[in-house]
């Protein structure tokens, strides 16, 4: 059987399409997840991914927080929190209780799934 040019071409056309979608969808999934992979910063400070308790964490502080620990959570009138080596019942009870004259009582503004979120994004932090 004698295919014709027309024919070839289209066949060739119509294969060589499917290819280049093939290959344009794999490389879009490849730089979809090296970019979600790679997380955002602000500051210096990379943010958490959306919707885990850590990124909870990133906006309580920075509503809370940053004025004194700094945006980039690297201190300034509040020491650095990078690589904190407090216990987290420590942390938790010094953004609760406060430290008479150098930081604020949080426990009444703050419940407690919030101050788990605080913690959990001081933990995620590592210089």
């Amino acid at each position: 059987m004698k295919l014709s040019f027309q024919l070839k071409a289209t066949m060739l056309g119509t294969v060589s399409g499917m290819a280049a979608i093939g290959i344009a969808v794999a490389a879009g999934e490849i730089f979809q997840r090296s970019s979600a992979a790679s997380a955002a910063s602000v500051d210096g400070l990379v943010i958490p991914a959306a919707g885990t308790l850590e990124q909870k964490g990133y906006a309580l502080y920075m509503q809370n927080c940053a004025h004194c620990h700094g945006a980039d959570a690297h201190g300034d009138e509040g020491p650095d929190l990078h690589d904190v080596t407090k216990s987290d019942a420590r942390i938790v009870s010094l953004i609760k209780d406060g430290k008479k004259g150098e930081m604020p009582k949080f426990g009444t503004k703050l419940n407690d799934a919030e101050v788990q979120a605080l913690v959990a994004f001081i933990r995620s932090l590592k210089d």
